[in-house]
């Protein structure tokens, strides 16, 4: 059974690709840029997430999006760092979980 611990040990390594709708203009830098071909262009013209399994994580479409409407990150339940100041330059970092408003291809 080595196999199966494998496949979900890669499961878990997937890339998350999260984009923001609301932001994106559709202008397709994202596919042009994506060395793999994870990206496609759905029949309006807006990105997707075609093929997860062939994400490299190598993050060009973050990169490369004018418009901040994409990212690529590891995990189902990846968070983000914030920090959150406190008075006099004191800060205490504060995690927070990535908006809902986001579509997300992960490896389930």
């Amino acid at each position: 059974m080595p196999s199966e611990k494998v496949d979900q040990k890669r499961k878990k390594d997937l890339p998350r690709i999260d984009i923001y709708r609301a932001w994106c203009k559709a202008c397709g830098i994202c596919i042009a840029f994506c060395p793999t071909g994870v990206l496609d262009a759905d029949e309006a013209g807006n990105p997707y997430v075609k093929d997860i399994e062939k994400c490299i994580n190598c993050g060009w479409c973050e990169i490369r999006c004018p418009d901040f409407a994409i990212t690529v990150g590891t995990g189902l339940k990846e968070k983000k760092r914030v920090e959150v100041k406190h008075g006099e330059g004191e800060r205490e970092p504060k995690e927070e979980e990535i908006l809902p408003e986001r579509v997300a291809a992960s490896g389930e």
